[in-house]
């Protein structure tokens, strides 16, 4: 190790490149490595993270549609974590619920179909009135 600190003074090329030691070498390759491993961890837990926020939205569709409730509200949901998504779901399914049970219920008349207006008043009656209300 003492002949690389004394090759590195003595640069016999004199060209003004600069040497190093085996030590400066390792500890730059050492740096370099360190900051690739920081960035692909980044890069990898960012990764995760958009397949955890995938997960989430599939898992959603799924929970509305179970829930009988329209796929079109997923955008509407908070799906930022599991707890969160279930409360959302739970919550909407609620208030849906509530608001078709107080929904005005449709009616049906029952009885007797009206009678058409030619049968309902004799040509008789109609004739005698058109003459009073000087119609004819």
């Amino acid at each position: 190790m003492d002949e690389n600190k004394t090759m590195q003074n003595q640069n016999p090329d004199g060209a003004g490149e600069t040497t190093f030691t085996q030590e400066q070498v390792n500890k730059i390759v050492s740096d370099r490595l360190a900051r690739e491993k920081v960035k692909s961890e980044a890069a990898l837990a960012e990764r995760e993270q958009q397949l955890a926020q995938r997960e989430l939205l599939l898992t959603a569709k799924e929970k509305l549609t179970e829930s009988g409730l329209p796929v079109e509200l997923l955008n509407a949901l908070n799906v930022s974590s599991p707890e969160a998504m279930e409360k959302a779901i739970t919550t909407l399914k609620g208030v849906i619920d509530k608001i078709k049970a107080e929904a005005p219920k449709p009616f049906t008349i029952h009885g007797a179909t009206p009678a058409s207006s030619s049968t309902a008043t004799p040509s008789g009656v109609d004739s005698q009135l058109r003459k009073a209300m000087g119609l004819s």
